[in-house]
């Protein structure tokens, strides 16, 4: 991103092409990461795609609840900011979120562990995220574009993982309310992001602090859901059971030795071979 930037200011005004590109490519880079941190089995690809194309469709439907309440400003108070900004903002977006996977993917027999829920949620999230971001970078151009692939997709992201967390969660253990929890949560956190960056005094306040909370969100929770939804996973020893048998095929194949005359298996410690009699070199 950072060389992109760089080819860019120095060529120019950028094209409606690149500009298209650089908002786009944050979205499936994170993706990407995320479908590859679940080390023991893949989602399928037909239902993330599904997922986040369910994501992207949801962004109308928000902004249209969106429209019906009007933004306070910030004479009204932080407190007015604040639920307007978790009630009207947060909790409607991340209740797309969670609706384009519970009626998706949350159905299908292939979600069967609470790492599918966090990718899927990753998935609807960045759906919604990358219409979003299209249309911020179209209007606010090349800056707008490296802000918010480091700020704004990535806080979308990480609330969907939480979200979908939760979800997972509320299929494998059958229930239903941890899910409304995860989206209480997310919508708590996403109302607290855009309040932090509406009521921020200053340029630098808004550079230093929001990437901040965004760091924090994964590293604090995002990185150890990923965690405990791997140490839960099914597949988990399923895959360490093959490891494991893959190991000790391995060892005793180096273990064992055969008759260069004859073909016979011998032992280690044999020095002639029981078949033929022949010398085994060691």
């Amino acid at each position: 991103m950072v060389l992109v930037t760089a080819i860019v200011l120095l060529a120019g005004s950028p094209t409606p092409g690149l500009l298209l590109a650089l908002a786009i490519a944050p979205a499936f880079f994170i993706l990407w990461h995320f479908y590859n941190a679940d080390e023991y089995k893949h989602e399928s690809i037909r239902l993330l795609g599904g997922t986040f194309l369910l994501g992207a469709v949801s962004v109308i439907p928000a902004a249209f609840i969106e429209s019906l309440f009007k933004r306070p400003t910030l004479g009204g108070g932080l407190p007015v900011v604040f639920f307007y900004f978790v009630l009207d903002v947060g909790l409607v977006e991340e209740l797309m979120k969670f609706i384009s996977v519970r009626i998706y993917p949350y159905r299908s027999k292939q979600f069967d562990e609470p790492m599918d829920g966090i990718v899927f949620g990753v998935a609807a999230a960045l759906g919604f995220a990358t219409i979003e971001n299209i249309l911020y970078v179209f209007s606010g151009g090349i800056w707008t574009a490296v802000f918010r692939a480091i700020v704004s997709v990535p806080v979308h992201a990480f609330c969907g993982a939480i979200l979908g967390f939760y979800l997972g969660e509320a299929k494998i253990r059958d229930q239903p309310l941890l899910g409304l929890y995860g989206l209480l949560f997310t919508a708590l956190l996403h109302g607290l992001f855009d309040t932090l960056a509406t009521v921020a005094s200053s340029a630098a306040i808004v550079v230093i602090s929001l990437p901040a909370f965004v760091w924090i969100v994964y590293v604090k929770v995002v990185k150890r859901e990923i965690v405990e939804a791997e140490e839960e996973s099914p597949y988990r020893n399923r895959s360490e059971n093959s490891a494991s048998l893959e190991a000790q095929s391995t060892a005793f194949q180096a273990a064992t030795k055969f008759c260069t005359q004859c073909g016979a298996r011998v032992r280690q410690s044999d020095k002639f071979c029981a078949n033929c009699a022949h010398r085994i070199e060691q």
